[in-house]
């Protein structure tokens, strides 16, 4: 006598015991896409458009003492010719040789100013101090906007010293970042051309490079998102926007110096020609933060509704349980007991 064995087909198996992670990707794919979706909304619905035009207006008049301070504090520990030469080398690269070269007579102009001595000097610094923090505050304001706080910290008196010293720290932070720019980019070429030399392989030195660009950005923009807004910010949240923002400002440099090659917009601005590509070059770099804000901002907001009704539902489960279990004692004949009594 043979017996036959039964059972569905391992097709069969296999998709059912797939289901249930499908599914829970599927949710999770959703609940990421919900809150991206959230964020291109409220980037719409908060006028970001609006507030990053203030944030490059006054970006273009504080740029010049922003410059004369991260090149003097970067300057410190790497030599003025390199910290000097790093930043009109990428302002080259961004902007074109008209603007850059604008900035360049800009910052040397303000750079002379405080070389006077004296009191002059004491004024022209604090002068720079505050011009180079104009932007952050600015910045400040929009992201409070983005991320309004819930309760306020700080009394209007500390909260205008907050953000000046935060914004002054911020400046001194890109200095910083200009620092370890330079070095990481000196040590990446060297170990590359001495390991790979002129063969073909040296592409990986420029992926390297252009990787640990975009890292370096994510963690200026992260901190940014972090520290700037008054409200509480995770560090998750601001990481996700930090991250949003670097991998668009890289693509999105690359995207504007061609579109200032084929347009020719500073010609036709004539004498102001060179202000208006650096007007536009601000203006993007502000949506681009923005976004990132939105992004971050949206993140933190699903995020908490998610977790609060977790923590609803887990109190109304308890509440359930404790309810259930006094019924049952209640339930029970008076001269009755049990362990849990």
């Amino acid at each position: 006598m043979q017996f036959r064995r039964t059972g569905a087909p391992p097709d069969v198996v296999t998709t059912i015991m797939k289901r249930p992670i499908t599914s829970e990707a599927t949710r999770l794919a959703q609940r990421q896409a919900n809150w991206a979706l959230t964020a291109f909304k409220r980037f719409s619905s908060d006028r970001c458009s609006s507030m990053a035009a203030g944030i490059a207006f006054f970006s273009a008049f504080s740029l010049a003492p922003t410059l004369v301070m991260v090149i003097a504090v970067a300057g410190w520990f790497y030599g003025d010719e390199a910290a000097r030469g790093q930043v009109f080398e990428q302002a080259h690269q961004l902007i074109g040789d008209d603007a850059a070269a604008s900035i360049q007579t800009i910052v040397q102009n303000a750079h002379r100013a405080g070389e006077r001595g004296g009191i002059a000097t004491l004024i022209s610094f604090a002068a720079l101090a505050i011009g180079a923090s104009a932007t952050f505050a600015s910045l400040n304001t929009a992201l409070n906007v983005i991320w309004p706080a819930t309760e306020s910290r700080w009394s209007s008196v500390l909260g205008l010293v907050r953000v000046r010293l935060v914004s002054f720290g911020l400046v001194l932070g890109v200095a910083f970042l200009l620092i370890v720019s330079l070095v990481l980019d000196t040590a990446i070429t060297f170990i590359g051309t001495w390991l790979l030399g002129d063969s073909p392989y040296v592409v990986v030195t420029n992926v390297l490079q252009l990787v640990v660009g975009v890292a370096v950005l994510a963690g200026a923009f992260s901190a940014l998102l972090k520290f700037l807004p008054d409200a509480r910010v995770a560090w998750r949240d601001a990481a996700v926007g930090g991250i949003v923002s670097a991998i668009l400002f890289s693509g999105g440099k690359k995207l504007f110096a061609l579109y200032l090659a084929r347009a020719g917009t500073a010609s036709a601005f004539g004498a102001a020609g060179s202000f208006a590509v650096l007007l536009m070059w601000l203006y993007f770099s502000a949506l681009v933060l923005l976004l990132g804000a939105e992004f971050s901002a949206a993140r933190g907001e699903a995020y908490r509704r998610t977790d609060a009704a977790a923590r609803d539902a887990a109190a109304a489960d308890a509440t359930a349980r404790d309810a259930t279990a006094h019924d049952t004692r209640a339930a029970r004949p008076p001269g009755e007991r049990t362990r849990d009594d």
